[in-house]
């Protein structure tokens, strides 16, 4: 009963992670540029988009484990997914990989997991 309980309040979020990271893939694969050319609104994109993945993950993960470690998996995992989102970029025609990309990443991911300890909606 308790493990059908937990998946029930960790359903929505698993399916909104799943449904995120298809968007999130979605615009990173495409072979048209988003970039408007505009470098603080592109890198402020990335911020935004793996702050929320990360809090996302965050609850839909970190009520099963009951650990912090949680919270450095969820920054390895989508770190990694970053630095793949890049290398495969680097592979499309008009598209391009950054550094830069990935340090917004990663700072999106920290502010994420930051919002998910001061915020979390799951306990």
């Amino acid at each position: 009963m308790a493990a059908t309980d937990a998946l029930r309040r960790r359903g929505p979020w698993l399916a909104l992670l799943a449904l995120m990271l298809a968007v999130v893939s979605w615009f990173a694969f495409a072979p048209v540029q988003f970039d408007d050319g505009d470098l603080p609104l592109d890198k402020g994109r990335h911020l935004v988009a793996f702050g929320a993945l990360a809090w996302v993950a965050v609850q839909a993960f970190a009520p099963a484990t009951r650990g912090r470690a949680v919270a450095w998996r969820i920054a390895a995992a989508l770190l990694a997914y970053g630095v793949f989102i890049e290398l495969v970029q680097s592979l499309i025609p008009g598209r391009e990989a950054s550094a830069w990309d990935v340090l917004a990443d990663a700072l999106g991911i920290g502010l994420g997991l930051l919002a998910a300890r001061v915020f979390s909606v799951v306990r």
